[in-house]
């Protein structure tokens, strides 16, 4: 097995450090489902269209623990279960997060599917898409944390 070479180890490239926590796919796929699904559960993570398999998922979510963007707490119904949520590091994704939603709907526009409120919204006013992602964002952690 090949090892995975961590750039923060052989470089100060902030591209490549970067690359380093969210480089594939199902990081940026969790942290859209925190930022813009409003998944914060494991289960319904799984779910999701994508298929991702179970121990992607919960390795996934370990490394972005450990890295603060995510954290949890206990599930109010079970203790056995958690509640994921975007740490205050996470939430700063959401510009990188809208910025890849828009260059997908300019590039890949014939593949997407965006719910037409929410495409409005983003081709009209990137900003205040922002801003409302992170007012619900904010409901959420106030209603659980």
């Amino acid at each position: 097995m090949v090892s995975k070479i961590e750039h923060k180890n052989r470089t100060g490239c902030p591209i490549a450090c970067s690359l380093d926590i969210l480089g594939d796919h199902w990081t940026l796929l969790v942290i859209r489902n925190l930022m813009f699904l409003g998944l914060h559960e494991y289960k319904d993570m799984l779910q999701t269209e994508e298929q991702i398999s179970s121990s992607i998922l919960t390795d996934r979510l370990k490394k972005l623990e450990c890295e603060k963007l995510i954290a949890s707490i206990p599930h109010p119904d079970s203790k056995r279960r958690k509640l994921y949520y975007l740490t205050a590091s996470g939430k700063d994704l959401i510009h990188v997060m809208v910025n890849l939603v828009l260059w997908a709907n300019t590039h890949l526009s014939d593949r997407l599917n965006i719910p037409a409120e929410k495409k409005d919204l983003l081709e009209k006013n990137p900003e205040q898409f922002k801003s409302l992602i992170l007012e619900q964002i904010q409901k959420w952690e106030q209603e659980h944390l």
